[in-house]
């Protein structure tokens, strides 16, 4: 054999030993920490794609943004270094990042509403489209120069496109458009712009664009367990420290009603109930002397699921059923009862002052907020009209002792609701909001106003719809008086409602009908 076919079959030996020995293509981590341009602009633009995915279930709509705004934060913090306007992304998605978890955090709390209503909540709005249209004009400008420096031609109608729909889609929400034509067009569109800024960004990979990653002090890995434990440490504070209004209790005044007995036995005379008219204010009771007659009405109200039985009924003719076993809710216990109470005075016309007192026979657990919606007598009425101020107070025992407070806001609020039956309304309510201690017991109070008959023939129509908070959870949190203000359903998750009505009329023989 000659030396010339030794060599050749040497070499071949060495060759098959280097392909036997040497392992396959690198992973995709690998690579992508070779080419960190291809996973920082993978990371940017699924961030762009998460932010702008909308879905009201299952808690996405917050999720999926956080995603991105994470994404977003991590593809510029490596490409800050590689121009002035990469350099600006990157502080604008730190921003980003920030404001997101200052109102994941917010949501936590019972001044979320407020905050958004606010003058505060209006300039993050603002700011935050401001922000993202700035975002978005950086780079197309960041990714002209990549595109100059990679030999390319220096343009960027990708991400022009991106300016554009982004613009487009600003119009359409504030002209609250609802079509779909127009919708499922501005989304094809948006999956065309981001495959094309996708393609971009493969084309600067293949034409051998090179960065140098940015230097960090924390690794993605650090920075995402830091932000997510700062979340929900914020988190946890907002449920456990404000998710309940700041109340005034105080040790009820001993001798309050000093001076008003002749007042207090007259008004029981009449069919006032004694314990309810302890726990009036003085003036309330003052406001009583005269008395021409009492009418209380009284019902108590479950707060619990009970159990359905089946129950035998005999006909009702009036109703026009037949007899028989008619499926029914039995409750063990009726937790929440509320007395309407109204008390005749001297005039020449009719006038009345109502009261709507509650009272907890069984602590169910406060959770948070309460509520109660008021419709007086005048609210819809033209036989009535309303004179004075609204008046009442909240209290409770504990250890043989009572405390009371007032409310945390009691008075009238002009509001917005949407119906499905409706539409959109425009109404004024009485609203009285507090939180009660979980501690103590027969937690109670009551509002009280006047009103005087303006017409004859009209009825005492007074409704007391009373919200109470179930459970501690939920995201985004809401008071009580807020969901009502939403036209909440009588059982909506965290809430439920109930509705009592004080109503009867007096006949012309003076006798007072229900």
């Amino acid at each position: 054999m000659s030396n010339r076919n030794r060599e050749a079959m040497q070499e071949q030996d060495f060759d098959h030993l280097l392909t036997e020995n040497i392992p396959g293509p690198p992973p995709e981590e690998i690579i992508a920490e070779v080419t960190p341009w291809k996973r920082a602009m993978n990371r940017v633009l699924m961030g762009i794609a998460f932010n702008s995915v909308t879905l009201d279930f299952f808690y996405l709509q917050y999720i999926l943004p956080a995603i991105g705004t994470f994404a977003c934060l991590l593809g510029f913090r490596t490409l800050r270094r590689e121009n002035r306007c990469f350099k600006c992304c990157y502080a604008i998605s730190a921003f980003q990042m920030a404001s997101l978890l200052f109102r994941l955090i917010i949501n936590t709390t019972i001044y979320q509403q407020a905050f958004y209503a606010s003058a505060a909540g209006n300039v993050l709005s603002i700011g935050s489209f401001v922000f993202q249209l700035i975002l978005f004009v950086c780079l197309w400008k960041g990714l002209t120069g990549v595109k100059e420096k990679a030999g390319l031609p220096p343009r960027s109608r990708e991400a022009v496109s991106l300016i554009i729909w982004y613009l487009l889609v600003s119009l359409l929400a504030l002209v609250s458009y609802s079509g779909l034509i127009i919708g499922l067009l501005m989304i094809a569109a948006y999956i065309f712009i981001l495959r094309s800024l996708f393609r971009l960004s493969k084309e600067l990979d293949e034409a051998g664009y090179l960065i140098q990653s940015a230097p960090v002090r924390l690794s993605d890995w650090s920075l995402g367990l830091l932000l997510s434990v700062f979340l929900l440490a914020g988190g946890a504070c907002g449920y456990l420290f404000f998710d309940s209004y700041p109340m005034e209790w105080t040790l009820a005044g001993a001798g309050e009603h000093d001076g008003l007995e002749d007042i207090k036995a007259h008004l029981i005379e009449l069919g006032f109930p004694a314990d309810i008219l302890n726990d009036l204010r003085t003036e309330d009771i003052a406001a009583c002397d005269g008395a021409l007659q009492v009418v209380t009405d009284v019902h108590e109200y479950p707060f619990g699921e009970g159990q359905n039985v089946l129950e035998y009924r005999d006909a009702d003719p009036d109703r026009q059923t037949p007899a028989g076993y008619y499926q029914t809710t039995v409750y063990d216990v009726r937790e929440l009862t509320i007395t309407g109470i109204a008390v005749e005075l001297p005039g020449e016309r009719e006038q009345w002052k109502i009261f709507h007192h509650f009272l907890w026979t069984v602590n169910p657990g406060f959770c948070g907020t309460e509520s109660i919606q008021l419709w007086p007598a005048y609210h819809l009425d033209e036989g009535w009209t309303g004179g004075g101020q609204l008046s009442g107070q909240l209290l409770y025992d504990k250890d043989g002792v009572t405390f009371t407070s007032p409310y945390h806001y009691l008075g009238s609020q002009t509001y917005t609701s949407q119906s499905i039956f409706w539409g959109q309304q425009t109404s004024t309510d009485i609203f009285a909001s507090f939180s009660l201690p979980d501690d103590g017991e027969r937690q109670r109070g009551y509002i009280s106003y006047l009103t005087q008959e303006a017409a004859d023939g009209y009825i005492i129509d007074s409704w007391c719809n009373y919200t109470h908070q179930q459970t501690w959870f939920q995201y985004p949190v809401w008071t009580a008086t807020d969901r009502q203000m939403a036209g909440a359903p009588i059982r909506d998750g965290a809430f439920q409602t109930v509705q009592d009505a004080l109503q009867f009329y007096m006949s012309e023989e003076g006798e007072i009908l229900y």
